[in-house]
């Protein structure tokens, strides 16, 4: 294994541990949550230029390189597309993947989406992943721009 493949899976496996670690915190329901709308509400970020500052918080929370990073929060309005990235690192995507599917988002339903449908179907992931992927849901051009 290469350096950078090992050090991919140790930051995977930690990721992992802290997951399992924060899950009785994580999964607990606000009191008045109503969970089946969780999908479409944005993970906020209240600044003057939200994507940079998810571009920032990328390359502090993830392994992903600059040129990457930099993809996936192009246009971005909040967070949300880290919050989709991180769900699909941790559902084995390839970044690539992760990429594709969580570039735009402005919630967690791209990922949500994919989940349901390596669920209840028999599309490949590739498939899956154009299927849900932010861009193709809201039909948006590259530069998260809505087609007219």
């Amino acid at each position: 294994m290469s350096t950078r493949g090992a050090l991919i899976w140790a930051a995977l496996v930690a990721s992992l541990a802290s997951c399992e670690r924060d899950a009785p915190t994580i999964s607990r329901e606000p009191e008045g949550a109503h969970p089946q709308n969780a999908a479409f509400l944005p993970v906020q970020a209240d600044e003057a230029f939200p994507a940079l500052g998810c571009y920032q918080r990328a390359r502090e929370r993830t392994l992903l390189t600059q040129y990457d990073a930099y993809l996936l929060c192009a246009g971005a309005t909040s967070d949300a597309p880290i919050a989709c990235y991180e769900r699909a690192s941790a559902a084995l995507l390839l970044s690539a993947q992760a990429l594709a599917l969580c570039r735009c988002a402005e919630s967690v339903a791209p990922i949500e989406c994919y989940e349901r449908a390596s669920r209840e179907t028999t599309l490949t992931q590739p498939e899956i992943v154009a299927l849900c992927s932010a861009a193709s849901m809201q039909r948006l051009y590259p530069n998260c721009t809505p087609v007219r």
